[in-house]
């Protein structure tokens, strides 16, 4: 029977890397303004217009979670998780037309989502290739 404390070591210790190991991007999730860059300004300028300049300014932190799976035509953009998002919404609107419905988050400082109603997104683009029909 051998004492395993006298055994030797394997080898000395390696040094750390010179260079620092990086760190995943603690947001995996792309900017709405990378993927939306019109739908970030339309919003931005038009909350600045409607006297919230707290939330006009906070759009441009948005996270792109994807839409709502509900349906394959479901025109709602996740923008945080959805238990973030509360009841209130700000409409935003071109005379009769609705064009942006935003849902805001549960402390009213930012949006959980918003439905796109008749707001042209453009072509989708390569962050966003599950984009419904009707969006």
């Amino acid at each position: 029977m051998s004492d395993s404390s006298s055994a030797s070591p394997v080898g000395p210790v390696p040094a750390p890397p010179s260079t620092p190991v990086p760190h995943p991007d603690p947001h995996p999730l792309p900017l709405l303004s990378d993927v939306y860059p019109a739908l970030v300004s339309f919003l931005a300028s038009k909350l600045a217009a409607e006297d919230e300049p707290a939330l006009a300014q906070g759009v441009a932190r948005l996270r792109f979670h994807g839409w709502c799976t509900c349906s394959r035509t479901c025109a709602y953009l996740r923008t945080a998780p959805a238990d973030r998002a509360d009841n209130s919404w700000i409409h935003l609107d071109d005379g009769d037309t609705p064009l942006v419905w935003l849902q805001l988050d549960r402390e009213h400082t930012s949006f959980a989502g918003m439905e796109i109603c008749a707001f042209e997104l453009g072509p989708a683009p390569a962050l966003d290739p599950r984009r419904p029909a009707r969006a």
